[in-house]
């Protein structure tokens, strides 16, 4: 018994072991004219940890993939995603960062 929990245990670790995920979030400024009684003022907005969505409308804000080998230099869609989008965008100030989990 004691020999099949140790067994389920190691399963388990290499299970989730040979997992690698990223998670990519984005931030941008937006810099609008409010009309006052002054006259108009700019009025600067900043957005931050928001999350693009993938072409079927769904947050696309984290991937995992499973890992081949040691260095199998794995790349994630998601990173070329978010790049793809900061070289397109016409955000202001658009700026993501992609992290290991």
């Amino acid at each position: 018994m004691l020999r099949l929990i140790y067994l389920s245990f190691g399963l388990i670790l290499v299970g989730t072991s040979c997992e690698k995920c990223k998670k990519c979030t984005y931030s941008y400024t937006e810099t609008v004219i409010v009309a006052t009684l002054e006259g108009e003022e700019e009025q600067v907005n900043e957005y931050e940890d928001l999350v693009l969505l993938d072409e079927d409308g769904e947050s696309f804000g984290e991937e995992c993939l499973k890992k081949k080998g040691a260095d199998d230099g794995t790349n994630f869609t998601i990173e070329t995603y978010y790049q793809l989008e900061a070289e397109t965008t016409e955000l202001d100030n658009f700026e993501y960062v992609c992290v290991d989990l």
